[in-house]
Formats: C-alpha cells, structure tokens, sequence
C-alpha cells in the first residue's frame, strides 16, 4: 500500500506537466485575441503594444511556455487579465462556491442513492423492477440545465418560493447567521438540480449489483444459518455490492468538481464553472490555466482518495506499485 501511494503521488505532477504542456499550446491556438478583450476592437497601435509588451505576449510561444512553467515552480500562476488580480486571488475567491455545491450533492445523492437502492433490492417487486429503470432512464436523460430551468419554473416563476440565481440577496447585506441562512436558501434549486441528476445512477446501479449479490451460494447459505433477507443483504452482500457504487462516486465527485458549469451558469452561481466560462470568453490565458491547474489536482487526489477507500471497504484488495 505504501509503495502504491507513493508511485501515485509522484504520478501526479508527471500528469500535471502534460495537461498543462496541451492546454497550453491548445489554448493559444484557439481563434481570438486576448489583447483585444482586455482594450477593446478600437485602440490605438501604440496602446496595443504597449499591452503586448505589458504580458510578454510578443515573445515566442515556447518560450512564454518556459516562463510560465517556471513561474508555476515557484507558485506564481501570474495575473488574471480580466480582473487585474493574481489567478491565485481569483480562483480562490470562487473555490468555496463550488465546494458548497459539489460536496453536498455528492454527499446526499450518495447517501440516499444507496438507500434507495437498497430499499428497492429488498422488495424486489414487479412494480419495483419496472418503475426503477424506467424512471432511472428518464432522470439520467434530462439535460442539466434543462433541470434546473425546470427547476426554476415551478418553484421561483410558479411558486415564487426560492430565488432564481445568485448566492445571495443583492438588496440586503445580511450577517451572521441571517447570511447564511440566504447563501443556503440560494443553494437549494442548485443543490437539487445536481443531486437529483446524479442519484439515479447510484440507485440502478447498487440495486443491479444487490440483485446480483443474492443470487450466488454464500447468500442462501447466509439465510440458511439463519440470518433474515435484510440482514443477509447488509452483513454479506453490501459489501461485494458497494465497491462499484464507490467508483461511481468518485467519477461523478470528479465530473461535478469539473462539470458543475452549466449548473453554475444556469443559477448565476458564483463557482469556477463560471469563472471558467468567464475567462474563456474574454481569453484569460493566466486564469484559464490557473484553473485547469487546480481542478486536475482535485481530480487526481480525488482518484486517488477512491482507490484507498476500496482497501477499507474490502480488505481484500491490495495494489501493488506498478499501478
């Protein structure tokens, strides 16, 4: 295990490297001109190469290549071209947003994903095995912003109950606990649109993995000593069950950190999702990079967290250092 961890962390800035050396190059060979969104289409030739000079835009690719990769060395990720700040500073800023979001809904899909999928192994009725698929393919069809447009209609438009963006009043300046309770008002309609977009895979799945599970010897043997169907289910087929269920987490954890964009955009949510599309459309080079940057250590540390959770759900499971 310690010979595991230690390949995967050395792992980490190896893949770091390459997916900044693409995005890089990717992101400068995308049509449009970063000086123009920072002074506009009309200005003068001298101001323009004055902003040139001002981000060392008139060097070589490869060789602001070098200077940005060294400057990562050293945690200077640069200056945001839109905000005028460090990308550090701006990222920041919008990283607590989007862990409000992600966390919870993993959190709660998770947790009532598996119950319900027990739940619905447990009965294991006629109706059960037709319903369940049947709105697990419906649900899982619906786009994400189309859900929280949705969402938006019947409870802000129709009901006029929670408010349609943001992440708190405009008009007033709450404190303390007034606060936040207005930051987890905003959240609800964008907590429910991701948690009810990723919870019917966590049900399907633990209930086709549980139907399996009872099927094979150890668990009529399991009720022959005794035990109830529901005990037999929790003390020895969870177990085998769960392990898929925990890489589906782990993936959806990483796709939300990544794909909470048009949620962020559908509510106006202040996270890095929009932040990204922010910086993207006014070519943020610094910034768009910047967040490249953090969001690929999340995902790998993310990736990582998965595989040790696997040894502590089933002993059994070892990794050896290649991998």
């Amino acid at each position: 295990m310690i010979n595991f961890l230690i390949a995967r962390i050395f792992q980490i800035p190896i893949s770091l490297v390459i997916i900044l050396c693409i995005t890089f190059f990717l992101i400068h060979a995308a049509p449009g001109d970063p000086v123009a969104s920072l002074a506009g289409d009309f200005v003068t030739a001298e101001y323009r190469d004055l902003i040139i000079k001002h981000y060392e835009l008139d060097k070589p690719l490869p060789i602001q290549a070098l200077i940005y990769f060294k400057n990562i060395i050293t945690g200077d990720f640069g200056n945001s071209y839109y905000f005028k700040d460090s990308v550090l500073n701006v990222i920041g800023s919008r990283i607590i947003p989007t862990l409000l979001l992600v966390i919870p809904s993993v959190v709660i899909s998770s947790s009532l994903g598996i119950y319900l999928g027990f739940l619905s192994a447990r009965s294991n009725s006629v109706s059960s095995r037709i319903s369940l698929p049947v709105s697990t393919i419906v649900i899982t069809s619906i786009p994400t912003f189309w859900l929280g447009y949705l969402l938006i209609f019947i409870f802000s438009i129709q009901l006029n109950i929670f408010p349609i963006n943001g992440i708190t009043n405009a008009r007033y300046s709450y404190e303390g606990l007034y606060y936040y309770a207005d930051v987890a008002f905003h959240l609800f309609l964008p907590l429910l649109t991701m948690v009810l977009s990723q919870l019917a895979q966590v049900i399907l799945l633990l209930r086709l993995k549980l139907m399996y599970e009872i099927r094979l010897p150890y668990f009529i043997t399991a009720k022959a000593k005794g035990l109830s169907y529901e005990e037999a289910i929790v003390s020895h087929s969870l177990q085998n069950a769960i392990l898929p269920v925990i890489t589906v987490i782990g993936n959806r954890f990483s796709f939300l950190i990544t794909g909470s964009i048009l949620t962020e955009t559908v509510f106006a949510w202040p996270g890095l999702g929009r932040l990204m599309i922010q910086a993207i459309e006014v070519r943020d080079y610094p910034l768009v990079l910047g967040i490249l940057f953090i969001l690929s250590v999340i995902v790998m540390v993310l990736n990582l967290l998965t595989d040790l959770v696997y040894t502590m759900v089933d002993p059994r499971i070892t990794f050896k250092s290649h991998g």
